[in-house]
C-alpha cells in the first residue's frame, strides 16, 4: 500500500498545558511523488519491522501500535506477534511530514480491516501512539486538527491540490523546536494567540492570502534553532511554506 505524508497548511501553537501544546491546524494529505510503501505479512515466526528506520524497533510507532493492539485485543495476541511489516521508506525523518505517524496509521487501518476491528476503537487508540496518528487513521484528504492532534474534523476543499515538497538535508528535532517556541514566547519575541478564524478558509485561500510566518507558529523557532533553514527559506521565496516543526517546505504545484 502507498502511504502519503501530511502537510500543515497552517499550524497555530498555543502555550503548553499540562506539558502539552494545544494546536489549531489544517492537515492535508500530500498525494504526489513522495510516499512510503508498506506490506504486511501474516503467520511469520516472530514480529519484525523491516525498513530504513532511524530507530530501534521498540521505538518505532508501528511497534508501539502493535503493543497497544495486543493489550486491547488480547484474543489476537499471537496474530500480532507473527506479523512482518516491510516498509520502503521515502518520506524523510525529522521533516515535518508525519512519516512515522503515517506508517503507524496505515498499519492500524490495515490490521483493523483484516480482523474487522471496530473503527471507533482504532480511532481511540491512535492518539496514544503519536500526536499525528489520528489524522492518518481517519483517512481524510483534508482536516482541521485540534487538541494535541486527537480532534480531527474533515474539511472539504474546493480543489484537491497537488503539492511540491522540498526537504533540505536538515533533521529538525521536534522537541527542540518546541523548546525554542517556549523560550521565545517567554522572552516576548513571539506571541501565541488563537487563530481559529483560519479554520474556515480553504487551503488555497490561506496560501494565497497569508505569509509563511503568519501560517506556521514554529517557523521562527525552527529557524532560530537551525539557522541554515532561514537561508533556505529566503532562497525559496514567498510562495514556499513550512510544514510542522520542519524541515520541509512546500507549495501548490504549478499549473493548478
Amino acid at each position: 500500500m502507498r502511504i502519503y505524508p501530511k502537510l500543515n497548511i497552517f499550524l497555530n501553537i498555543l502555550p503548553p498545558h499540562r506539558g502539552m501544546h494545544p494546536i489549531f491546524s489544517r492537515f492535508v494529505l500530500a498525494k504526489g511523488d513522495l510516499y512510503d510503501e508498506m506490506e504486511i505479512y501474516e503467520g511469520c515466526e516472530a514480529f519484525q519491522i523491516k525498513g530504513n528506520f532511524p530507530c530501534v524497533m521498540q521505538e518505532n510507532l508501528i511497534y508501539k501500535a502493535k503493543e497497544i493492539l495486543k493489550n486491547e485485543f488480547n484474543q489476537y495476541s499471537s496474530y500480532f506477534d507473527e506479523l512482518r511489516i516491510e516498509v520502503n521508506k521515502r518520506i524523510p525523518h525529522g521533516a515535518g511530514l508525519g512519516g512515522g505517524s503515517a506508517n503507524a496509521g496505515a498499519f492500524l487501518c490495515e490490521v483493523a480491516r483484516r480482523l474487522e476491528l471496530p473503527k471507533e476503537k482504532i480511532e481511540s487508540i491512535a492518539p496514544r501512539i503519536g500526536s499525528d496518528v489520528s489524522f492518518f487513521v481517519y483517512q481524510f484528504q483534508s482536516a482541521n486538527v485540534g487538541g494535541t492532534g486527537e480532534l480531527v474534523c474533515e474539511f472539504i476543499e474546493d480543489i484537491d491540490h497537488m503539492y511540491e515538497i522540498y526537504t533540505p538535508q536538515i533533521y529538525c528535532d521536534t522537541s527542540r523546536v518546541y523548546q525554542s517556541f517556549d523560550r521565545l514566547l517567554k522572552q516576548g519575541e513571539i506571541t501565541s494567540i488563537v487563530k481559529s478564524d483560519l479554520l474556515n478558509s480553504t487551503s488555497s485561500d490561506l496560501l494565497r492570502n497569508f505569509s509563511p510566518i503568519d501560517l506556521n507558529d514554529l517557523l521562527i523557532p525552527a529557524t532560530r534553532e537551525y539557522p541554515k533553514l532561514k537561508s533556505i527559506q529566503e532562497e525559496l521565496g514567498r510562495e514556499w511554506y513550512f510544514s510542522g516543526s520542519g524541515s520541509s517546505f512546500f507549495r501548490i504545484k504549478e499549473g493548478q
